[in-house]
């Protein structure tokens, strides 16, 4: 995503997996969402996803987890079909596994941040990278996100929270 970023010359870039089950035919629908709403960043929603319930509980999950405590508003962070405004990419900083923090980022930076139920197809090409295993790293970048754009003037504030979380288990 970094390198397209940086390659692309317009105004507006949208994204979108390849695997087949995001519906290009969605984009103007984004692009008016972008206008109308006056948003710099609309993020899709597979409001009706068309995946299994091994793929699907995961997800659920770690979006829940990431809404409350990112308190960004979105339903599904890591559904690749986004459009943003040049701006926000020129702002936010995109490295390792942080794409899916985009909006969180680009909330934290004061963007308008909004989401667009979208039509998700079954999967025809490619294989599912999801599962617990990326909700536990999910998490971890989540951790990173908060710390660069919340605690970084105050680290022991993040650091001690879960230090007395992990007290009060272990007590």
């Amino acid at each position: 995503l970094s390198a397209g970023f940086d390659q692309s010359r317009r105004r507006i870039i949208l994204t979108m997996d390849g695997d087949l089950q995001d519906d290009p035919e969605e984009i103007p629908r984004f692009l008016e969402a972008l206008e109308e709403k006056d948003l710099d960043l609309v993020s899709g929603w597979k409001h009706q996803r068309r995946d299994p319930a091994s793929k699907r509980l995961p997800s659920l999950l770690f979006n829940w987890v990431t809404r409350r405590i990112a308190g960004v508003d979105l339903h599904d962070f890591n559904c690749g079909f986004k459009a943003y405004r040049r701006e926000v990419l020129e702002q936010v900083p995109i490295y390792g596994e942080l794409h899916r923090y985009i909006p969180v980022l680009a909330s934290r930076r004061g963007f308008a941040v909004g989401e667009l139920a979208v039509r998700h197809h079954p999967r025809k090409r490619g294989v599912w990278k999801s599962g617990w295993d990326r909700c536990y790293k999910g998490l971890l970048d989540l951790m990173t996100v908060l710390f660069i754009t919340k605690y970084t003037r105050r680290p022991l504030h993040l650091f001690g929270a879960m230090g007395l979380i992990g007290l009060g288990v272990g007590f």
